[in-house]
């Protein structure tokens, strides 16, 4: 008869029962075991710190905090299948209840020999930042997805005010050398003219949301960049809202990110409407010179308005991430945070007044980096410089070639139009001395702009080629250079812009 060794069985039951307490304690989760009448066992140390006190507790009064049973719960779940069951479980927390926990639980029986569910153990895993990243990334796939639906419209919206603005420059150009005398005529051209510049600004201005490339500071005025987002804060803010500019064109040029600056100035005015909310108030923006301050030139950027205002107690974290003011589905608290971080990335600082019922001021102060210089207008008035030579313009909108072509031809040029960039590559090949330009769309079905101008230039290395695009930020101006495009330039293109880029390579000298 075989003798039990006792001491070798307790020491194994003692080992066992360290290696489970060294695995369960060390586990950095919640890990808690529940009876059959759905009450708290025991926990580890982890649940212990997190909820004192949770022994004889419900899984809904540790969890939740309440008594009433959740409706999606693999707690319960697992009690009537008698298998493991898994969930997540968004818990509001905080003294306001505005903040969210998730976490994922798995619930697994705990059986007696015979099958019976005698307990459960619950294991829970705080995912709430992982939840958070993986929110932040979906967000940034959808704007990824919303800048390429933005490039395409845009793309698509500039060749129609193309034949827009292309036929109505022509019209008047052709009135003009007529003598046509009745002057209302010309106004309408006008009206027609300044409504399509409107409708390719505000193009721009959506382009502006969806590019992605990296930008760099460059040295610029500050005040094209602010009449460029009032134009779009006219057409967005509600007409209650009054909006006053006030700017200063000769103080100075600044070192800045023209983008980001963009999105400071819309962030700060579309807060300012806010305030002012559905009654009538003022937006006003002003720019001009500051005191000089460290031995340095200052420029302000004020945004001013007549809204509820902040409370004093709320004035100091406004700026900090995820603090706002707003309703919690109004706002992520993040764009004054955004608007700090970059004027603060470009050498500035904000200083903020606000009372309550009577609106706030946000004042942006910048370095100058060149003194200031007489201001002139670009492109203002003048004629349109002609040329002589026989130029391609391929496009796969035949509107934008026809329209195109006519204005060209209007300043003296012959014209060869394609809407197939194959057949606009086969005349080149077969006579290649007998043209002098190419002028080429960018995106284009069987061959890009790009493709099109690589294989020209194979042909004949020094014929020049203009890429005319729709879209700018499709293609960088380096890999277009790459591809032997000389020139680069942007739809809808004024007869005045297109005669002046053409004219680089063929223009008659005379302007």
């Amino acid at each position: 008869m075989d003798f039990i060794d006792i001491d070798a069985v307790t020491n194994a039951l003692y080992e066992s029962e360290a290696q489970k307490k060294a695995i369960v304690e060390g586990f950095s989760g919640i890990l808690i075991l529940f009876d059959t009448s759905m009450k708290a066992r025991w926990v580890n140390n982890a649940t212990n710190l997190k909820y004192p006190g949770a022994i004889g507790k419900s899984c809904e009064e540790i969890f939740c905090q309440k008594s009433e049973v959740c409706s999606v719960c693999s707690f319960r779940k697992s009690i009537e299948s008698g298998a493991i069951e898994s969930s997540v479980l968004r818990v509001n927390a905080g003294a306001d209840a505005d903040e969210e926990i998730v976490f994922d639980m798995v619930a697994s029986p705990v059986k007696d020999k015979i099958g019976n569910v005698t307990g459960i153990i619950i294991i829970a895993h705080n995912v709430t930042e992982k939840y958070a990243l993986e929110k932040q990334l979906r967000h940034t796939q959808k704007m990824e997805a919303i800048g390429t639906l933005a490039g395409g419209v845009a793309h698509d919206f500039n060749n129609v005010l193309t034949p827009i603005i292309g036929y109505s420059e022509i019209i008047r150009l052709k009135l003009e050398q007529g003598s046509y005398q009745d002057r209302a005529v010309f106004d309408y051209l006008e009206e027609v003219l300044k409504a399509s510049k409107r409708a390719k600004s505000l193009v721009e201005q959506v382009l502006t949301f969806s590019r992605t490339m990296e930008r760099k500071a460059v040295l610029q005025y500050m005040h094209p960049i602010v009449k460029e987002v009032m134009k779009l804060m006219r057409v967005t803010l509600p007409s209650t809202t009054v909006i006053k500019e006030e700017i200063d064109v000769g103080c100075g040029r600044v070192l800045i990110d023209p983008v980001q600056m963009h999105q400071v100035l819309i962030n700060l005015c579309t807060n300012a409407s806010h305030s002012i909310g559905g009654e009538h108030g003022e937006l006003t923006v002003q720019l001009g010179s500051a005191p000089p301050k460290d031995g340095l030139e200052w420029l302000v950027l004020t945004v001013a308005d007549t809204g509820s205002g902040i409370e004093p107690e709320l004035l100091e974290r406004i700026f900090e991430p995820y603090f706002s003011t707003k309703e919690k589905t109004s706002g992520t608290g993040m764009g004054l945070a955004m608007v700090h971080g970059i004027v603060s990335g470009q050498g500035g600082y904000i200083n903020v007044e606000s009372e309550v019922g009577k609106g706030t001021v946000f004042r942006m102060y910048l370095p100058v980096a060149q003194k200031s210089t007489p201001v002139t207008k670009v492109v203002e008035g003048g004629g349109l410089r002609g040329g002589s030579g026989k130029i391609i313009l391929v496009d796969d909108e035949s509107q934008v070639v026809k329209v195109t072509a006519e204005i060209l031809k209007n300043l003296g040029y012959s014209v060869v139009g394609k809407t197939s960039p194959r057949e606009a590559l086969e005349i080149f090949s077969i006579a290649p001395d007998d043209y002098d330009l190419i002028m080429t769309d960018l995106t284009m079905p069987e061959l890009t702009g790009l493709e099109l101008s690589e294989r020209v230039k194979c042909i004949r290395g020094d014929i020049p080629v203009i890429l005319f695009t729709g879209y700018s930020d499709q293609i960088a101006k380096d890999v277009a250079r790459e591809a032997g495009v000389d020139e680069y330039c942007m739809k809808p293109i004024s007869m005045r812009e297109l005669s002046t880029v053409v004219a680089k390579f063929l223009g008659s000298g005379e302007e």
